[in-house]
């Protein structure tokens, strides 16, 4: 009888073990990928490119870049940094910071993305005329409007708040 058990168990063993050390790739890439997906990046595109990638608060590359899953869904990762958790931030001087939640849709597609680069943009004359006729409350109006929209972040409300007081 006890062989008999012994035998089931080490056939069991045997089975968990060659299972756990193959891969899909014929070669294994770490613990716990038996039960991971073939699909370990997500490209990240931004137009236009060269903006910074951050995620959990930390510079991971320039665009277009593939970053991997665990960048963005860490297993670890401190108290402080939860919010950040499965978020990429796209930043580029003269744009906008765009920060992304990353879907599952994202993630077997990728994050392709146009950035609000008006500062760069040379037209942005036109646009200081008619600020010019509206009242500082109006401009402040006009920030808090967009943010409830949902249209701006928190941080792009502050900083347009920010050029609204700067330039009293």
């Amino acid at each position: 009888m006890f062989l008999k058990h012994s035998g089931r168990a080490l056939a069991l063993f045997a089975f968990l073990f060659v299972a756990g050390c193959s891969s899909a790739g014929g070669a294994s890439k770490g613990a716990g990928n038996f039960f991971s997906s073939a699909k370990d990046t997500i490209n990240i595109e931004s137009d236009p490119s060269g903006a910074d990638v951050y995620a959990m608060g930390e510079k991971i590359g320039v665009t277009p870049l593939k970053i991997r899953h665990q960048d963005v869904f860490p297993n670890i990762y401190p108290k402080e940094k939860e919010s950040m958790y499965g978020r990429v931030t796209l930043k580029k001087a003269g744009c906008s910071d765009l920060t992304r939640t990353i879907s599952m849709e994202i993630s077997s597609e990728g994050l392709h993305t146009k950035l609000d680069c008006a500062d760069m943009n040379p037209v942005s004359t036109k646009t200081e005329a008619p600020r010019l006729s509206e009242t500082v409350e109006q401009r402040l109006d006009k920030i808090k409007a967009l943010q409830s929209k949902g249209l701006i972040t928190e941080d792009e409300a502050k900083k347009a708040r920010e050029q609204v007081l700067k330039d009293l």
